[in-house]
């Protein structure tokens, strides 16, 4: 295999997401690394594509992870402009904000109602006490709304999910201290008089999400009270199988799901960690696939009788394709052929602590055992998939094995899966990753002697907590980890504010188990080299965490490396500061593991080394 160059990392092609279409176009929002990751919406129509939000980026901060940043129906399109902080509106006259210039309100989740002359969105009010208020409004096509909207539902925490047919509003909603898959419901109300608003299903300790209008009252929604995410009919039928039929609500983004005509549901499917597309026909009980050999399934849309697919792969990065009526595939936008030189995964199960636990394994060329590097993804409740990922080839290429674990808690696997790590967050996390790792050392595919662990927000805590609580890793990278958990429950934003009380114990009465396994408590355990790459405004895990954390380290005169990046949040996206964060990640482990320097990345300066 060539040995990838960082730039096959850093100027990715634009990346595709969040399929929509009308009756004659398809649209899509394209992430464009050349410009800091700007986010645009492109739409085909008559074989033309056209960026529609040059001077935009079509962003949400919503819930801080943001989402449904984008509607469309007709010749309308709105869209959160997170340059500005307003909503959009474009139409055949043009573009024009239908929001002040403020920063009271922060709005996602858009569903356009044309036929209302409105414009639904999930709305943040940060000037409500002791923190933001969230609720559901309606704007205005026609005016700027300085009031911020007139409020169609209020009173519970969170929102998501909007969807309207014919004047009937639905969505579904959740109350702290529930996360959207532990407790959630579907609500119906009309437009006219939202006062009216009903429940359309809830039930303690079983998430409802995702609702879709089949047909005027005859609503769709997913369920977990059979132990998966499975699709049903309000008062009708239902898609019984052991697999989950959706991922969990982290933003406001419509579900990987659309109504096809005759009632028939498309949805993701994930199954053995591998997403699909499934169409489910409620009258026959019939499933089809007609999408094979995908690794994952981001967004659908439905135009007319046709199905649009942004599907992922373990060979390429995501497409977009049109499935006909007659099954015809089309693909629309994104690299119609696989890359050269690609590792594709091998699905790999251990068992763990808690019961079985999957991983993705990536095997270098050349002789066996590899240095290798555990990923930990975050959420924790998220999911590590076979999808083609250009940093994992990128460090494949250049000799490391990596393994990507899905520990316990992740989703995409069932609600006793996911619910593992109640109360057990650096616990099982922690003991599932060295399983997998003991399983690929007793294999003979690492060596362990050189094993990293790495991870971002959530899969950066179970990083530190790994390094500070067993001795299995020779080297750990935190991306924007949570060091010290009193902090975080603290000091985190609303969406997850609750969070920690499900994962680790309530609060504050728990204060001793959230100090008990905070990393920064348990420095006399660490003996290893550590990474820790940090942005300068990230709301979502304090910046403080990591400056705290990198000084313990080097008071304990361990080796330690902290990169302070300024302008960033929960993630990087300027172009500048990726290059940084990857160089300064091959310079480290080629350090710490006394492998060759790449003649291509300067060399980081270790405290302590």
């Amino acid at each position: 295999m060539a040995v990838r160059s960082l730039d096959s990392v850093l100027n990715y092609p634009d990346a595709i997401s969040q399929v929509r279409a009308t009756d004659d176009a398809v649209f899509w929002l394209a992430s464009i690394a050349a410009q800091d990751g700007r986010v645009t919406v492109r739409r085909l129509r008559d074989g033309a594509v056209e960026d529609l939000t040059p001077d935009a980026n079509v962003r949400s901060r919503a819930m801080e992870y943001g989402g449904g940043a984008y509607a469309v129906a007709a010749d309308l399109l709105a869209f959160c402009d997170d340059r500005t902080g307003k909503v959009m509106v474009r139409d055949t006259f043009g573009t024009r904000p239908i929001t002040i210039d403020q920063r009271r309100f922060v709005y996602g989740g858009l569903e356009l109602v044309p036929s209302e002359g409105l414009v639904l969105a999930v709305r943040e009010d940060h000037h409500a006490q002791p923190e933001a208020r969230t609720e559901i409004v309606a704007l205005d096509l026609d005016g700027d709304n300085p009031s911020g909207g007139r409020v169609i539902a209020t009173g519970a925490d969170f929102y998501a999910a909007i969807t309207v047919l014919d004047g009937q509003v639905a969505w579904m909603q959740w109350d702290h201290p529930n996360m959207s898959w532990d407790t959630s419901s579907v609500w119906t109300a009309t437009l006219a008089d939202p006062s009216d608003a009903a429940p359309a299903y809830t039930r303690d300790d079983v998430s409802a999400k995702d609702p879709l209008w089949v047909a005027p009252d005859d609503l769709a929604f997913v369920a977990d009270d059979s132990g998966f995410w499975n699709w049903r009919i309000d008062g009708g039928a239902r898609w019984r199988t052991d697999l989950d039929c959706a991922a969990p609500t982290w933003v406001l983004n419509p579900p990987a799901a659309a109504v096809l005509p005759g009632g028939r549901i498309a949805s993701l499917i994930l199954d053995d960690g591998l997403g699909t597309v499934g169409i489910w026909n409620p009258a026959t009980g019939e499933v089809a696939s007609p999408l094979p050999g995908t690794t994952y399934v981001e967004s659908l849309a439905v135009s007319g009788e046709d199905l649009l697919v942004v599907a992922e792969w373990a060979d390429r990065a995501a497409t977009l394709h049109r499935i006909s009526a007659d099954g015809t595939v089309t693909q629309l936008a994104g690299p119609t052929d696989p890359e050269a030189d690609v590792t594709v995964p091998a699905a790999l199960w251990c068992d763990g602590e808690a019961g079985p636990v999957h991983s993705w394994l990536y095997s270098p060329d050349g002789a066996a055992p590899a240095p290798l590097i555990v990923m930990t993804h975050g959420g924790p409740t998220s999911m590590a998939t076979a999808s083609f990922d250009a940093t994992v080839q990128f460090w494949v290429s250049r000799g490391f094995g990596v393994l990507d674990v899905n520990y316990s808690g992740s989703t995409g696997f069932g609600r006793a899966y996911r619910d593992r790590l109640k109360g057990n967050w650096g616990i099982y996390d922690v003991s599932d990753a060295t399983a997998a790792v003991a399983e690929v050392v007793s294999r003979g595919l690492a060596d362990p002697a050189r094993v990293a662990i790495t991870g971002g927000s959530a899969g950066g805590y179970t990083t530190l907590r790994a390094l500070t609580s067993t001795d299995v890793f020779s080297a750990g990278v935190s991306r924007y980890g949570i060091g010290d958990l009193t902090t975080l429950v603290t000091d985190t934003h609303k969406a997850e504010s609750r969070y920690p009380h499900s994962l680790i114990a309530p609060w504050p009465a728990g204060r001793e188990v959230y100090e008990d396994r905070s990393p920064i408590n348990h420095l006399d355990r660490l003996r290893t080299p550590m990474l820790i790459l940090q942005g300068t405004i990230d709301k979502v895990v304090p910046p403080n965490q990591a400056v705290a954390m990198a000084d313990a380290v080097r008071a304990a005169h361990l080796p330690v490396a902290l990169l302070m990046l300024e302008g960033e949040g929960h993630g990087f996206r300027a172009m500048a500061t990726r290059r940084l964060a990857l160089e300064a990640q091959v310079s480290f482990l080629e350090q710490v593991f006394g492998l060759p320097q790449s003649p291509d990345v300067p060399v980081l300066p270790i405290e302590n080394l």
